[in-house]
Order: C-alpha cells, then sequence, then structure tokens
C-alpha cells in the first residue's frame, strides 16, 4: 500500500470514529432532552412533584419517586406517555397511601398478637385512627400503648368503644 493510501484509510476510521462519536453524543443529548421533558410535563402537576423521570433506553422512560395514591401513580404514566418522544414507561412509582398500608399491617399484627382482635387501625400519613371495641378502659389504654409501641411518632385517635363487662 501506498502512503496516500494509509493516509485516507486512517482518515476514513478517524471520521468513523467520530461520527460514532457524534451519534453517542446527540443520543445522549436526546436522551437528557426527553428526561427533560417529562420531568416538566410531572412538574406541571402539584399531584405529580413526587414524581420524577429518567431515560433507561432510547424513548424509554422510567418514572420513579413517590406519588400519593394508585391515581396520581396512573396520571404520572398517562402524563408521561403524553410527551412526544416517548414509546414506553416502565412505573416504578411507589405511593404514600402504600406506605400508610404497610404500617397498618404492622400495627394491626401487633394488636392481633396481644390480644386485641376486636381493634383495628387505619395509618393515614402522622395519624393512627384506633376503632373496634374492648371491654374496660383500661384495654382501650392497653391496645393505644401497643400502637404507640410500633409507631411511638404518630399520634393516636383512639375511638376504641368500650363495651361494658358482663355483669354476671
Amino acid at each position: 500500500m501506498n502512503r496516500h493510501h494509509e493516509s485516507r484509510t486512517a482518515l476514513t476510521i478517524v471520521i468513523g470514529i467520530l461520527a460514532i462519536l457524534g451519534v453517542t453524543s446527540m443520543a445522549r443529548a436526546d436522551a437528557a432532552a426527553l428526561m427533560n421533558s417529562v420531568n416538566a410535563a410531572l412538574h406541571s402537576n402539584d399531584r405529580l412533584n413526587g414524581a420524577k423521570s429518567y431515560t433507561a433506553a432510547e424513548g424509554v422512560v422510567v418514572l420513579y419517586g413517590t406519588v400519593f395514591d394508585d391515581k396520581d401513580r396512573a396520571l404520572a404514566e398517562q402524563v408521561a406517555r403524553g410527551v412526544p418522544g416517548v414509546n414506553d414507561v416502565i412505573v416504578n412509582l411507589r405511593t404514600k397511601t402504600g406506605k400508610w398500608y404497610q404500617e397498618e399491617v404492622k400495627i394491626n399484627s401487633q394488636l392481633q398478637m396481644n390480644g386485641f382482635n376486636d381493634v383495628q387501625a387505619r395509618v393515614v400519613g402522622p395519624y393512627i385512627y384506633l376503632s373496634g371495641q374492648v371491654t374496660g378502659q383500661a384495654n382501650k389504654d392497653r391496645a393505644a400503648q401497643v400502637v404507640s409501641s410500633v409507631f411511638p411518632n404518630k399520634q393516636i385517635s383512639n375511638m376504641i368503644f368500650v363495651q361494658p363487662g358482663s355483669v354476671f
């Protein structure tokens, strides 16, 4: 091979590499632009401020973060799908109500283990609402203490009905 041919081959290789790098850079820029567009669309709705996104592949957006409930999760997916360039949405959003449900399960299990079969807990944010029935004020107070031992930083609203004990 002559020197001129070698130079042309090297130049062709360099141009090819630069083209590949340019396409990669453009793909990264497109991915960042898509992510920014989806995030802007999500944050235009106050209900979706806890939702965020990133691009996993070309046209594929992953939603993550926390929204209030399943309706907001569905809304976030709908908003993301409405952004031009989004072909698929992977929803990894958590809900606050899901977290509260897990807390309820833990509390109700503890109540059951302590013999409070007719008492239920409902969690809404920092509040725990107790309902059901027990015999005697002491049991009502003890049920609240059991719940407080599970989540000491939550406020308890004790609406347990005290049923009078048997006279006989």
